[in-house]
């Protein structure tokens, strides 16, 4: 079964979607559209001879907006949006080298077609530069834009069309959707061995010393920040910095630990301060901020002390999950010879296989036997937290229609289609030389 994670599964909604009504909606009531059509080529990724701009970036994360308010988003959703785009100019250079461009007559179809640009039902010339002018993007560059998009979708027909599942594909999959499972879910957590193991200090510290690498400290910056709404308090301020003297006022921040403290706005700012030039100023909205670098600290790294809790935790995590999985091949032991285990049990029953890999990470070679064979126990097999332990107890068949048994391969099908095109992304990445722009990245 292709029950895989599909990391690029929204790039084929965004890129093989060619809805450009939903396009010109987003972008003109999602606000800041200077920003995203501003003639800067600069580049946040580099990829091969081709170019992810800083313009194509945040116009990819207006249509996240919403999600960029939320703070334990934000971060993982600029992360998708730059990986998206990477792939995206990977499919359209690998698109070009196959000579697979987007004609002019499919870019013009495409615009003809498109209701943004119509005025009684028909598309007007007049309409069409109105649109792109209130965001300020020219024909030309709409055209390009609509032309990669096109094109990478060309390619992506080429790798997908040729698809098909084998008749032993087919069957393992309409054989997991159709069979009921009857039994328990034996668990074991590294709660329940917790108590079995404790830390010595010589332990502590040579598992410090293994793994000090990843208590390395970056090298951090100690920022001041001035606010002024008065022009000429915030260049007094700025002069006294100039002079060697301290204005009070301010407030401190130690970067990277109080990123979450400062304005996004604010920290490609931040990102220019150096030691030969220590101060900045800035306009934000109707204030003045002043910004000054007081000191920069060495990388290095966390004395054993301060992070012997750290380590303790992370040893006794490890430890116990070891102990857990050792518990849990003694229940799976246990019930092979008919024995009741000490361990906790989730009954369950009617359940497809598909229900059961949501909670058990239940590896697809083992499908097989799960579904035909006669054994009963299966496992250990990872949980979120911990092992479980299957004890088959019953199998049984339900009916499905030939509506329903379409739909599955249909599913399944495109799966397999969307899991190839994920091998050919990694693929390219393998072999393109990509540079992230940290420090344009920093500003946003």
């Amino acid at each position: 079964m292709y029950s895989i994670l599909h990391r690029y599964k929204a790039i084929t909604v965004a890129i093989i979607s060619v809805a450009t009504v939903g396009f010109f909606l987003w972008l003109f009531f999602a606000g800041g559209v200077a920003d995203i059509t501003s003639p800067s080529k600069r580049c946040v990724a580099e990829v091969g001879s081709g170019c992810v701009t800083l313009k194509d970036y945040r116009r990819e994360l207006l249509r996240f907006s919403n999600l960029l308010q939320n703070p334990q988003m934000e971060q993982f959703v600029r992360e998708q949006v730059l990986s998206n785009l990477i792939a995206q100019e990977l499919l359209y250079q690998k698109a070009k080298s196959l000579s697979f461009i987007a004609s002019d007559e499919e870019v013009v179809e495409v615009i003809k077609s498109d209701p943004t640009f119509q005025e009684g039902g028909f598309f007007t010339a007049s309409k069409y530069r109105e649109v792109l002018s209130r965001v300020n993007m020219t024909p030309e560059e709409y055209e390009e834009y609509l032309r990669k998009v096109l094109s990478v979708q060309k390619l992506i027909n080429l790798l997908t069309n040729g698809i098909y599942l084998t008749e032993q594909e087919a069957e393992i999959n309409l054989l997991a959707e159709s069979t009921l499972l009857y039994g328990s879910l034996y668990i074991v957590t590294p709660a329940d061995v917790k108590d079995k193991y404790s830390p010595t200090e010589q332990e502590l510290l040579e598992y410090y010393q293994k793994h000090r690498e990843s208590f390395k400290k970056p090298e951090a910056k100690i920022v001041r920040l001035w606010r002024e709404k008065d022009k000429e308090k915030a260049l007094n301020i700025y002069k006294e910095l100039k002079a060697g003297n301290n204005p009070e006022g301010f407030q401190e921040f130690k970067l990277p630990d109080d990123d979450g403290k400062i304005e996004t706005e604010l920290k490609a700012e931040v990102q220019k301060l150096s030691i030969q030039e220590k101060v900045s100023i800035t306009k934000r909205g109707e204030e003045y901020v002043v910004l000054y670098l007081k000191e920069v600290l060495p990388a290095g790294y966390e004395s054993f002390e301060k992070v012997k809790e750290k380590v303790k935790e992370r040893l006794i995590e490890e430890k116990t999950s070891s102990l857990a999985l050792e518990r849990a091949k003694e229940v799976a032991q246990s019930l092979k010879e008919g024995k009741k285990p000490e361990a906790r049990a989730l009954n369950f029953s009617d359940t497809p296989v598909a229900q059961l890999s949501a909670v058990v990470n239940i590896q697809e070679r083992d499908l097989t036997n799960l579904l035909l064979s006669e054994e009963k126990v299966f496992g250990p097999y990872p949980l979120r937290q911990g092992y479980g332990v299957l004890l088959i107890e019953r199998r049984s068949k339900k009916d499905m229609s030939k509506e329903e048994r379409e739909e599955v391969l249909k599913d399944i099908l495109s799966l397999k289609s969307q899991a190839l095109l994920n091998q050919h992304i990694e693929s390219m990445k393998k072999n393109t030389k990509i540079r992230i722009n940290k420090e344009l990245l920093g500003g946003e």
